[in-house]
């Protein structure tokens, strides 16, 4: 028996502008150029740009691939609807799983990171854990309010982060110690304490880093319920939101990377953000910086629960869940019309990440569950023309960008295996496992698309 009648359902409040705004604020450029970004600086010194270039290409791929599925398949579960309607109950459920693992996943990875930045902007030395637990909770309640608050509320941080980004990139090119040529010419400290030309192979190895940092714009899928139109609007939702991504991103990454004092230092640095800036700014102008840093990577997280909300509150529609749990993660609070089961679900086990992981750990963990999930929905875009459901958005040049999206989200999931612990392996062998023996067990249902649903 459905539960899709057990919710009055989510209030259908948000446009376009108000769904951008909350997914860039998930995706936290600021957030990714400091917590993100200084892997691939360490592993690929300048050539880091090309890296950021490279992973733009792909995104941009991963984004058409988003933006039609999206559009033809409009639900609040994302892309485990989107798998369903293409390739039924099996793979849909494996992409739930790693879906589930990426909204647990992430913010973890961006709270871990965000301790060193409110330190420096205070002046302090707070337990990276405890900075990190106060955050998740404080997030996940802020989550629940209604969503027009949180749209406005992840609007005004994301004008500070961009402001601050924007003081990053005019210090870095007004500064420029570097030469342009550095940036298509890559080196990096070598052995001797010299430099070295970058091998192609690292730059393709932190194409897969960059990609996380750019990863998020597919968010904007999980808002089709709340959207007042569906269909084009959450195609254009994704792609303004690559849009603005990649240039708040590349932009200031270009800047740091000229304005590096040596390239050499910059990659053997432990914090090579820190390292240009020191030198670029006054200590004042640094701590007002980090400051905003840690603003963003608090405004991400925000925009990241939100989200996962949305999810989980699908799935419990969809009844992926036992009927208790289903029921409960459909329960809309009667003030804020949000689902607040929903969202705060993920709160403990985020929260427990924060004490028992390391930054580097999970970020590495983290992109392989990205590639895998990205190289389901290159497929499924590749095969979803050929349904019978309304394509209301169709990408441009189909079928390259979604060949390029799949080609690239192999290598860079072969890369990112190869360099990654057993553990890491065992663990993905783990979700593979629990998805096959989930779709045994559940029954085949249709899930709802919210289109189908007003045609009733």
């Amino acid at each position: 028996m459905s539960t899709s009648k057990a919710s009055p359902g989510l209030r259908r409040s948000l446009s376009v502008t108000d769904v951008v705004l909350i997914t860039v604020s998930g995706v936290t450029p600021a957030s990714s150029i400091f917590v993100i970004a200084p892997f691939a600086l360490q592993g690929a010194g300048s050539g880091t740009f090309l890296a950021f270039a490279l992973a733009a290409l792909l995104a941009a791929a991963f984004a058409l691939c988003y933006a039609e599925l999206g559009a033809a398949h409009p639900n609040a579960g994302g892309e485990y609807v989107m798998i369903e309607r293409v390739f039924g109950r099996r793979l849909s459920l494996l992409m739930y799983l790693l879906i589930l693992c990426l909204l647990l996943f992430v913010p973890a990875v961006l709270a871990t990171g965000a301790a060193p930045y409110l330190n420096s902007a205070l002046g302090a030395r707070l337990d990276g854990a405890e900075v990190a637990l106060v955050m998740i909770v404080l997030c996940f309640g802020i989550a629940v309010l209604d969503i027009k608050l949180n749209a406005w509320l992840t609007g005004s941080f994301l004008l500070l982060e961009v402001a601050a980004l924007t003081l990053i990139a005019w210090l870095g090119f007004s500064e420029a110690r570097q030469p342009a040529a550095v940036l298509w010419q890559p080196v990096m400290a070598a052995a001797d304490g010299g430099l070295a030309t970058v091998p192609v192979a690292a730059i393709a190895a932190m194409a897969g880093i960059a990609v996380f940092a750019y990863n998020g714009f597919g968010g904007a899928v999980y808002f089709a319920e709340d959207m007042r139109e569906s269909g084009r609007p959450v195609a254009q939702a994704v792609l303004a939101t690559l849009l603005i991504v990649v240039l708040v991103e590349l932009i200031p990454v270009t800047a740091l990377i000229l304005g590096a004092p040596s390239l050499a230092e910059l990659s053997r640095q432990a914090d090579p953000i820190h390292y240009v800036l020191s030198h670029l700014s006054s200590s004042a102008v640094a701590r007002v910086i980090s400051g905003g840093i840690f603003l963003s990577v608090f405004n991400a997280i925000i925009a990241i629960v939100v989200q996962s909300g949305r999810f989980l509150y699908s799935s419990g529609r969809d009844g992926l869940w036992p009927a208790p749990a289903s029921r409960a993660l459909q329960r809309i609070h009667p003030r804020f019309g949000t689902p607040w089961v929903a969202t705060l679900a993920l709160a403990l086990p985020s929260a427990l990440l924060t004490f028992h992981s390391s930054l580097a750990g999970l970020a590495s963990f983290t992109v392989i569950i990205l590639m895998l999930s990205y190289l389901l929905l290159a497929l499924a875009a590749l095969r979803s023309r050929r349904g019978r459901h309304p394509h209301p958005y169709r990408m441009p040049w189909w079928p390259w960008p979604p060949l390029l999206a799949a080609a690239g989200s192999v290598y860079l999931l072969w890369a990112a295996l190869r360099d990654a612990p057993a553990r890491d392996g065992w663990i993905m062998a783990g979700i593979v496992l629990a998805g096959v023996l989930l779709a045994a067990q559940r029954p085949r249902r249709k899930v709802l698309i919210i289109d189908e649903q007003k045609e009733r």
